[in-house]
């Protein structure tokens, strides 16, 4: 507090005071008074302190924190005065706290007069990432100096990078994996038709009940190849599309369904609550990966291995009646806060009690591409809903 009062001291000598604030008078008493403790040099150093967007800070001997400039409270929704006194590693994650205790024991041996790591911070929202910079003071006391830059928006385009970057490879791998898996699954259901279809040349030799139970076991078998192959078949679809419809909504959120089946197995169940045929004039391909997109961040919203019978995503489809067909995506997972609903489709935003998952930026850019929009509101009571609008086919 008393760097933040001398900043705004500094200040009011060359402005008017906002109203409500100390008189200009006071304020100028106020700068004398705090400036009497300071040398120049020092309150040059306090006052430059506050104006970086980096949070400032200075270790004792000790490790503990004798000084933070403001922006720590931006930063991470502390204040300053609850922090100022406790040691530096004990603000840091469990799991990164050996890692910073390292770093000052070498500057405090001289093996290196600084260092520069990333860890996790603890803040009022939960972790975030910050690179600490930390340098020897040149007083020869065993102090540290340094600084706290925020990483969290970078840590968040790496990771994002690095999904891109694997479903990039995988999307060069599915097409041949496709065609290899198809083969084998063609002759595996001639196959399997084929016994079902001998099997009653072998019925006198067998008991009824027997045959039932051998045409059962066949019928499961055809039905699983049956069902992976309608899914390489999915796969191998999945492409941009430069034909423009019309699509049936409905029978492409079945296949977006069937795609995110084993994800949503451990996690809750799907539900489909569909209107009328509801058809759309745009490429099938682009369309498709933002409904994927939407419904697996429904998906990964709910948590792993919860009440599958109480967790939900739920398929809604009806038409407005003013010529658009709507899409909602529902899912009885954690809200959304609302301080957060606005940058929920701004690039490279997650949450952060979130993994990184399906962008949703990428799908607000495709359905605004198509002529469309999308919106979500969340609250406790009633879930969490995504609705999309889209011109309806002619």
């Amino acid at each position: 507090m008393v760097y933040q009062q001398l900043s705004q001291a500094i200040v009011f000598e060359t402005e008017s005071p906002a109203p409500g604030s100390l008189s200009r008078m006071d304020m100028l008493a106020l700068a004398a008074g705090l400036r009497s403790g300071l040398s120049a040099d020092a309150l040059r150093y306090h006052f430059l302190a506050e104006q970086l967007s980096e949070v400032v800070f200075h270790l004792d001997a000790l490790g503990t924190l004798t000084f933070l400039g403001p922006t720590w409270t931006s930063l991470t929704g502390l204040e300053v005065e609850e922090v100022l006194g406790q040691p530096l590693v004990e603000m840091a994650h469990p799991e990164d706290r050996p890692r910073v205790q390292a770093v000052l024991d070498a500057l405090a041996a001289r093996v290196q007069p600084s260092f520069r790591i990333e860890l996790r911070l603890l803040a009022s929202g939960g972790p975030l990432w910050v690179e600490l910079a930390a340098h020897s003071s040149p007083t020869g006391q065993g102090e540290v100096l340094g600084t706290l830059t925020d990483r969290t928006e970078r840590r968040q385009m790496q990771a994002r990078l690095q999904q891109s970057d694997q479903l990039a490879t995988l999307g060069m791998l599915v097409p041949g994996f496709a065609h290899d898996m198809n083969n084998p699954l063609a002759f595996m259901l001639a196959n399997l038709d084929y016994l079902l279809s001998s099997m009653g040349d072998v019925a006198g030799a067998a008991r009824p009940e027997q045959v039932a139970e051998w045409r059962e076991a066949v019928g499961e078998v055809r039905e699983g190849a049956e069902r992976m192959r309608q899914l390489i078949g999915h796969l191998r679809s999945f492409r941009t599309d430069p034909s423009q419809g019309p699509v049936d909504v409905n029978r492409l959120l079945d296949m977006v369904g069937q795609m995110v089946s084993s994800t949503l197995r451990s996690r809750g169940r799907l539900v489909r609550d569909y209107g009328l045929r509801a058809t759309v004039a745009c490429g099938e391909g682009v369309l498709r990966q933002a409904l994927l997109n939407l419904v697996l961040h429904a998906v990964m919203s709910l948590p792993d291995h919860g009440d599958t019978n109480a967790n939900e995503v739920r398929l809604v489809t009806r038409e407005d009646g003013e010529g658009h067909v709507v899409v909602e995506v529902h899912h009885t997972g954690a809200c959304i806060p609302p301080e957060q609903l606005p940058r929920v489709f701004e690039p490279l935003f997650t949450p952060r009690e979130s993994k990184p998952g399906p962008s949703l930026s990428v799908c607000h850019d495709i359905l605004r591409g198509l002529g469309g929009s999308i919106c979500v509101s969340s609250s406790p009571s009633e879930g969490t809903v995504f609705r999309v609008t889209l011109p309806r086919a002619s």
